[in-house]
């Protein structure tokens, strides 16, 4: 694998309402790449963007969810952790 790359929420999007994974995602891609989003395919495409929200949403009880998924999205192996951080690792074209 190569160089990987993290994304984290910024204080005034941990005081504010948290940003859905999607956000993270498109963010920690944009970031990386300096490119537009429209040039990745549809999200929903290879995940359920919905359903990874709500993974990572507090239990009804209020704790923290602890866990991690990994799938592969744009290029890139994304992994979305339980802090809400988002990693990016290239897939090399001659691992796939």
């Amino acid at each position: 694998m190569g160089e990987s790359n993290t994304n984290t929420p910024d204080d005034d999007q941990s005081r504010a309402t948290k940003p859905s994974i999607t956000v993270l995602i498109q963010k920690a891609i944009t970031a990386r790449e300096q490119s537009e989003w429209s040039d990745c395919p549809p999200l929903y495409s290879v995940i359920d963007p919905d359903a990874l929200d709500r993974l990572f949403a507090p239990t009804q009880a209020g704790t923290e969810r602890r866990g991690t998924v990994t799938f592969h999205y744009c290029g890139y192996e994304v992994t979305v952790n339980t802090d809400r951080t988002v990693d990016l690792d290239p897939i090399n074209a001659d691992e796939t």
